[in-house]
């Protein structure tokens, strides 16, 4: 298992994205519109091969916005692991009773994200890519 992103939840995406690149010295490199789905966009920064995410809610009643309502404004999010085989992390999740609030999987990636309450706060995702050094959430390049 090791960390591949790590997602923070802001009301004003573009001001924390900026403070973020000043700070550290990076860029943006993908805006995912897979995203809309979940009532959100997004930023995606490249740190060597591991990545930062910033998420905003595009609409009223998200879950992102939920979430970023309870925790009184700007937080962590979520984070993602890369791990070798996402159906035996799915398999140990659900035998401790994580509930799956997303799950996919796809020629380049599966992915399961688990439900916050049961894990600590946070969203966590467990997703394995094929091949292992690819990362679909962070785009193309």
């Amino acid at each position: 298992m090791r960390l591949r992103q790590i997602a923070f939840a802001a009301q004003d995406r573009d001001t924390v994205v900026a403070d973020l690149c000043a700070v550290l010295g990076i860029e943006v490199s993908f805006n995912d519109p897979g995203v809309a789905a979940f009532g959100l966009c997004n930023a995606v920064m490249p740190i060597g091969d591991a990545f930062l995410e910033v998420v905003s809610p595009t609409e009223t009643d998200t879950a992102g916005g939920r979430y970023l309502k309870r925790r009184g404004g700007d937080c962590g999010y979520m984070v993602m692991v890369q791990v070798e085989d996402t159906a035996a992390a799915r398999d140990r999740a659900a035998a401790q009773g994580a509930r799956v609030v997303w799950s996919i999987d796809l020629d380049d990636i599966s992915g399961t994200h688990f439900h916050p309450r049961d894990l600590g706060g946070a969203l966590l995702s467990v997703d394995t890519p094929r091949p292992p050094a690819a990362w679909r959430w962070a785009g193309p390049e």
